[in-house]
């Protein structure tokens, strides 16, 4: 006889995407544009951390939910120029990667008929794990204008209302690539007051901008310090996403809401990993020049693989999406024909557009990308079907070789 398990875990019996499209990419050992890791070589000051690290009798035994103590004092000094205010160990938690800080938060904050707020297409942990706490989303479409991304102001003053706890912010955007303007963000920071709601910045991508644009902090803007947690990742940063460290930080009475679940959580993260990441911060912190930082040097590859993916999907007749931050791209893959898509196999598929470009590319030419529609509410009026996620933020080794996969499109 079966156990009977919590009804609570029903709406969450959904298969995961990322199982079953890693999968596929295992299954043709693919060129893997679609997984958003970096699969650059572990830097040099990374390993020499780790070396440090191992030589560190604490750093082997339990820390605290605030962080590791060399962590905490290098996310101060890091964040307190950012944000605008001498910030305190009390603000910051620790988080295995910055998806428990978003499952913590819709934990702690969400009660059942209460509404998110989420811009689509979305990161799908946010549409997951609201019905946990029987909360409800509601979609807010990215309008797709003079090839680039734009909120729809009035939809989005349209969609607060009385119910309204919470708002996600994710810039710079996955799975678009968009980096929110000053005027988008104080429109977000007027409905928030107004409605008294949760700010929910997911900024993993912070580091990570294209050359003409700004990644701007809500939590920094007039009145928001209160109403908003932050998101960061290691991991996104330092290329390291396996190692699954991220923390939040914001107002300390929002952070010892987290702190409640925490405790009855995993208490807390690594700590050898959280004194690798610290020197690792330390090291951005102080490193003179400035340009000559981790973020820089990443950075640099991303943005020449972004040129040499742009070029190579354009000349396939794959229309691109401007980027304008964080380690993804989009592309229409409306606008031209495969051979594969003559199979009777292709034909009698009963999927998106962008689901059956996306597994007839993988299957016969070995390059995983992902289908935008997968970041869509799969029953909304805005599902996107034309087109797909790429991940530039990998080796130029990787790249290279999807470059040359891509031209054979032709």
């Amino acid at each position: 006889m079966e156990i009977r398990h919590s009804k609570k875990l029903d709406p969450l019996a959904c298969p995961s995407m990322w199982i079953e499209w890693g999968n596929l990419a295992r299954k043709n050992k693919a060129c893997n544009l679609g997984s958003g890791y970096p699969d650059v070589p572990l830097h040099p000051d990374l390993k020499e951390e780790l070396v440090m690290a191992s030589e560190v009798p604490s750093a082997n035994w339990y820390t605290v939910p605030h962080g590791y103590p060399s962590l905490s004092e290098e996310i101060v000094a890091t964040y307190s120029p950012l944000v605008g205010r001498d910030m305190v160990p009390e603000e910051i938690i620790v988080t295995n990667g910055a998806y428990q800080g978003i499952y913590w938060t819709f934990e702690a904050f969400l009660e059942e008929d209460d509404e998110v707020i989420v811009f689509e297409p979305m990161f799908d942990a946010y549409r997951l794990d609201a019905p946990l706490t029987k909360s409800r989303i509601v979609t807010v479409p990215l309008k797709l204008e003079t090839n680039s991304w734009r909120v729809d102001e009035e939809q989005l003053r349209k969609s607060f209302t009385g119910r309204t706890k919470m708002i996600v912010l994710n810039t710079p955007h996955n799975p678009t690539g968009k980096v929110f303007s000053r005027d988008e963000l104080e429109v977000i920071c007027e409905l928030s007051k107004e409605y008294n709601c949760l700010v929910l910045a997911d900024e993993v991508y912070d580091r990570y901008v294209l050359d003409g644009y700004n990644h701007l902090r809500i939590a920094a803007m007039p009145g928001m310090w209160e109403r908003t947690i932050t998101l960061c990742s290691a991991g996104k940063m330092f290329g390291i996403t396996g190692w699954r460290l991220g923390w939040a930080f914001g107002h300390s009475a929002l952070i010892e809401k987290l702190l409640r679940i925490c405790k009855r959580d995993t208490f807390c993260c690594a700590s050898i990993l959280q004194h690798v990441v610290a020197g690792m911060l330390r090291r951005q912190r102080l490193c003179e020049p400035p340009e000559e930082t981790y973020y820089t040097w990443a950075g640099n590859i991303y943005k020449e693989n972004y040129k040499k993916l742009s070029k190579a999907f354009t000349d396939a007749n794959m229309p691109v999406v401007a980027a304008e931050g964080g380690f993804f791209m989009i592309v229409d893959c409306s606008k031209r024909s495969f051979e594969f898509q003559k199979s009777a196999e292709y034909v009698t598929l009963d999927e998106d557009l962008d689901v059956k470009i996306a597994k007839g590319i993988v299957n016969n030419f070995k390059l995983a990308i992902l289908p935008l529609s997968l970041f869509c509410n799969p029953s909304g009026k805005n599902k996107l079907t034309n087109y797909l996620r790429i991940c530039f933020a990998k080796s130029s080794e990787t790249v290279d070789r999807a470059v040359t996969i891509i031209r054979s499109f032709e």
